[in-house]
C-alpha cells in the first residue's frame, strides 16, 4: 500500500533503531562540575501551577453541602438513565485504552 507523503524508511531509521556505535567521551560530552539547568519562564509558571493544583482541595464542599441539603429535604432526584449512560460511556472509553 502506498501512502502519499509518508516518510521513506531511510529517514525513519535513526529514530527507530538504536545506534550500534559506542559513544566516545570527549570534552564536549562530559558534564563539568558546576553545570546547571535554568528553567524558562513558561516552565516556572507551569511548575507553580502544578504546585497550586496539588495544594487545592479535591472536594467541592459547597456542592456536597447542596446535595446533602436536598437529600435531607427529600428533593434530591437521581436520574438513573443519565448515570447508566455515563457508566457505559466510561466503560467504552476504558476499553479503548
Amino acid at each position: 500500500m502506498d501512502i502519499p507523503g509518508k516518510i521513506p524508511p531511510l529517514a525513519r531509521t535513526s529514530y527507530t533503531q538504536p545506534s550500534t556505535k559506542p559513544v566516545e567521551k570527549t570534552e564536549s560530552t562530559r558534564v563539568a562540575k558546576g553545570d546547571r539547568v535554568e528553567l524558562s519562564p513558561q516552565a516556572r509558571e507551569l511548575q507553580a501551577a502544578r504546585e497550586a493544583l496539588a495544594k487545592m482541595d479535591t472536594v467541592d464542599h459547597e456542592k456536597v453541602a447542596r446535595i446533602k441539603a436536598r437529600i435531607a429535604a427529600g428533593t434530591y432526584k437521581v436520574d438513573a438513565a443519565k448515570i447508566a449512560s455515563k457508566m457505559i460511556a466510561e466503560s467504552l472509553l476504558d476499553d479503548i485504552d
